[in-house]
């Protein structure tokens, strides 16, 4: 059987120990779920690498993706109703993450509920706090929401801060001190190297 390490080297993304090293500790937080029928959202499609690794990694899992760019590949192209999706355990969603209303449209009409979502997205501060604040609610109890790519907020000069919002770190340092408080429900929030899951309470 594969690790998700391995799985993710196969298919090229930049999880593996290759390149962010961030499937050891996703194989660790929910490497538990790996056959159970649940509902994973990845923001930031790409060329679809991340993709057909969840895919493999969770064989009963439906897995979801969105991007701002649509039709450049397979993976960020949307089928028409009726028309046969050559993945029937995927669907794609286009749109900009830091719209909260195309997320509430998008929620009322699909319904789902995720048990994990990761954003590996625009990586801009206003974008990880907007999608966060729209999708973290969507989460089920004991279920995950990751942000990957931390280390772009504090790069000396950087361009990913946005005025009127806090810094990616001092965002999550904020919501740690709600959780030591019981003021949200946040159960955990696990950090490493450019990566922060958090878990929701059960």
């Amino acid at each position: 059987m594969k690790d998700l390490n391995t799985i993710f080297k196969e298919c090229g993304a930049d999880k593996s120990d290759s390149g962010h090293g961030y499937a050891k500790h996703y194989e660790k937080a929910f490497g538990h779920l790996r056959y159970n029928k649940i509902k994973l959202l990845e923001i930031g499609v790409g060329g679809g690498e991340s993709i057909r690794g969840w895919l493999e990694f969770l064989p009963n899992a439906h897995i979801y993706g969105c991007d701002v760019v649509s039709g450049t590949n397979s993976w960020n192209t949307h089928y028409p109703i009726g028309t046969p999706n050559p993945e029937p355990r995927y669907d794609f969603l286009q749109g900009d993450q830091a719209d909260p209303t195309m997320w509430a449209c998008y929620l009322a009409f699909s319904g789902v509920d995720f048990n994990i979502v990761i954003d590996d997205g625009g990586h801009f501060n206003d974008q990880v706090i907007t999608t966060f604040g729209c999708l973290w609610p969507t989460i089920v109890p004991g279920g995950f929401y990751c942000i990957e790519d931390l280390a772009v907020g504090s790069t000396q000069g950087t361009v990913f801060l946005r005025p009127g919002f806090p810094s990616h770190m001092d965002w999550l340092k904020g919501l740690q001190e709600k959780m030591h408080l019981g003021e949200n429900d946040i159960a955990e929030i696990h950090l490493s190297k450019e990566l922060a899951i958090l878990r929701k309470r059960e």
